[in-house]
């Protein structure tokens, strides 16, 4: 009678044993470590989707922490859907959506490095337009108001994966020569004394006119999550309106909501 030998994953194990060892002696928990490495792993390419991910065993085993510890780490990730845990199956790499809170909004540049994915812009262009109607009655003002609009595509790859449209209440001093190289709301409160406190969400999905098509190298009339804010200082006067445009095979919006107890 022959026997049937089940041979392990190579490929799987090469991974872990390239993994960096993590630092017990760091102030950053051994759990954001892990995640911060797996995510890693992940965004990296190291895995395909569908592929099965290692072992919570061997992956313990080889930063020498708990399962507990490593579960943490892995139920981020779950949350964040570019895993996926199943009962008898083990963890597979899903598809690669970023997923964002409404109920915790920060800039792009924040919310990214908070998941640990580093983003990049593929275009960038800064310029003095004239409200429109919407523009104007979003941000208080006279339609027609010269005002700064900065515009960009942003991705971890060369891919674009959102198209970002910012429109800036002309109070705020922006003069259009800025290089916007940090976080937005970090330069408003540090170069403007601009404090971003409030933000007013809209959220749909939209077919994708030409426009954004060509911008997000996707066809023509393809779904995307079209999501427009208008953000408010302290006193809730606003400061910016701005209109992003999300691919949908990289982005999801989670909503958390608290039902209230009697």
């Amino acid at each position: 009678m022959g026997v049937i030998k089940i041979l392990p994953n190579l490929n799987m194990y090469e991974h872990i044993k390239n993994i960096p060892l993590l630092d017990h002696d760091s102030a950053t928990l051994l759990h954001q470590q892990a995640e911060y490495q797996l995510r890693k792993l992940i965004t990296d390419k190291k895995f395909n989707e569908g592929d099965l991910f290692p072992k919570e065993t061997a992956l313990a085993k080889r930063w020498g922490i708990s399962r507990n510890t490593l579960r943490q780490a892995i139920a981020n990730l779950v949350r964040d859907g570019l895993l996926e845990r199943k009962k008898r199956q083990g963890t597979r790499v899903t598809k690669r959506k970023i997923t964002t809170n409404l109920s915790n909004w920060m800039s792009f540049t924040h919310k990214m490095e908070d998941k640990g994915i580093p983003f990049k812009n593929l275009l960038q262009i800064v310029s003095l337009i004239k409200a429109d109607d919407e523009i104007a009655n979003k941000l208080g003002i006279i339609k027609g108001t010269k005002l700064v609009c900065l515009k960009r595509i942003r991705s971890t790859r060369k891919i674009p994966m959102v198209y970002f449209e910012s429109y800036f209440h002309p109070r705020i001093g922006l003069t259009g020569k800025e290089k916007f190289d940090q976080p937005l709301y970090e330069m408003l409160d540090e170069h403007f004394h601009i404090v971003p406190l409030y933000s007013q969400e809209e959220i749909r999905a939209i077919e994708a006119n030409k426009k954004i098509a060509d911008y997000l190298k996707i066809q023509s009339g393809k779904a995307v999550l079209e999501r427009r804010r208008t953000v408010l200082d302290s006193g809730r006067k606003p400061i910016e309106f701005n209109i992003c445009y999300y691919r949908s095979d990289f982005f999801s919006y989670s909503v958390e909501i608290k039902r209230p107890i009697k």
